[in-house]
């Protein structure tokens, strides 16, 4: 998918649909043994519209004017239908002709890119009234859980800091971000969505649903292309949190008498905790126990052992970490 400079950030062209007669399809997607075809894609003909059936095969769509279904799945022959409630399309082995990309990721979109490029302001934008640009299924799937987005169901506010320093902000746009891929999304209307450069961006910050602020950076010594949460920002030290999501199908199995695994599909964050002391420009992940803690700030011994003091009762886990490093700087 392309990547978009930012340098300063102004409205771009959202997909205009013409307002007509609309239903809601719905169905199951199987192979010809009747098995479920999970993350196939379900898309309006002619259109932008799109979604992926979930592990179940099933799949919801909104379609305009009556236009047909393209159903795509990878090992298997395109298959057009009419839109109606409760299809059960069955797609026959073979090869897709689909010619867009990203077709195996059961949660991006990406049209062919065939538009016409802007740049307005060095802003450079897509011209979603064309045939370009991107489509996100961002809502959780209800039999998978977990999630591969920052902001699990939906968009949420916030703002980005360039390259100078200067903090972008417009109340128009939301934002979110793409675990898997390291990707900062960009969106005004909801539904269609930019992946702003990392190369223009110094840090972003998302805002929780309880409006607190979550801020991250691109720590290139813990991973060039995905970004770290920032947990403590100091004179002394700083703490980031860096999150690995992996995509874990459902691997139930049973034997009539006993069972293993999961029956539905999940997303998995694995965090993983670093120190950084700006004094010594040392980098060190860290385990959340009090040995390793205590070891982090050895340069601040006395000052670590009051702290626990203090909070003798406090659990120590990732919170207790920040509001030590908060109290040391």
């Amino acid at each position: 998918m392309k990547k978009y400079i930012l340098t300063l950030l102004l409205p771009y062209v959202a997909v205009q649909a013409t307002i007509a007669q609309s239903i809601t399809a719905s169905g199951t997607v199987k192979n010809e043994q009747g098995n479920a075809i999970a993350s196939a894609l379900v898309q309006v003909a002619d259109a932008k519209e799109a979604t992926y059936t979930d592990s179940l095969g099933f799949f919801s769509l909104p379609v305009k004017n009556n236009n047909s279904l393209l159903v795509v799945a990878k090992g298997y022959k395109d298959e057009k239908v009419n839109p109606k409630e409760n299809l059960v399309v069955v797609l026959k082995a073979g090869q897709s002709t689909f010619k867009g990309n990203n077709l195996s990721d059961p949660d991006k979109i990406t049209t062919t890119a065939n538009g016409q490029q802007n740049q307005t302001h060095g802003f450079t934008y897509f011209n979603m009234a064309g045939t370009g640009g991107a489509l996100y299924n961002i809502a959780r799937k209800e039999d998978t859980k977990g999630s591969r987005y920052l902001v699990d169901e939906g968009w949420a506010k916030g703002f980005v800091v360039d390259k100078s320093g200067a903090a972008i902000k417009n109340d128009n746009y939301s934002y979110n971000y793409d675990k898997i891929n390291g990707s900062l999304l960009l969106t005004q209307d909801k539904r269609a969505a930019i992946d702003v450069s990392r190369d223009q961006i110094k840090s972003f910050t998302i805002y929780d649903k309880t409006d607190q602020p979550q801020t991250f950076e691109l720590i290139t010594a813990i991973n060039p292309t995905h970004y770290s949460q920032v947990l403590a920002d100091g004179a002394k030290y700083k703490v980031y949190k860096y999150t690995t999501t992996t995509f874990v199908k459902a691997n139930y199995q049973t034997d009539g008498m006993t069972s293993t695994g999961n029956r539905y599909d999940e997303y998995v964050d694995e965090p993983v905790y670093y120190v950084y002391n700006v004094k010594t420009s040392a980098l060190q992940p860290i385990a959340i126990k009090s040995k390793a803690i205590k070891q982090a700030f050895a340069a601040d011994a006395d000052k670590v052992k009051a702290y626990y003091s203090e909070h003798a009762d406090d659990d120590i886990n990732e919170t207790f970490l920040k509001n030590l490093a908060d109290s040391l700087n």
